[in-house]
């Protein structure tokens, strides 16, 4: 699957205030270290911004806000995995 630069940002928005999807989901998957993990393994959400919510989901594994849920409307195979570590985490956009 390729993806252009508009759905690789797009993607970001399953990863935050993502509790509610991460209770639909069966696994979940850190785009920033690659772990796999089950959304009950998921020990800390956290608040973004300046918001008071605490519905984001912190990586048990890393601790990185960029978990996506099973259930987001994504294929998160190994190559757009590969793909979104690249734009979101390499500096060169």
């Amino acid at each position: 699957m390729l993806l252009n630069e508009a759905s690789l940002k797009s993607i970001q928005r399953y990863c935050v205030h993502n509790r509610a999807l991460l209770d639909e989901s069966s696994a979940a998957r850190c785009v920033h270290c690659g772990a796999s993990f089950a959304p009950t393994d998921i020990a800390e959400y956290t608040a973004v911004e300046h918001e008071q919510t605490r519905d984001t989901a912190r990586c048990p594994k890393c601790g990185d806000r960029s978990v996506l849920p099973s259930a987001a409307p994504i294929m998160l195979d190994a190559r757009t995995l590969e793909a979104l570590q690249r734009y979101w985490f390499s500096g060169k956009r």
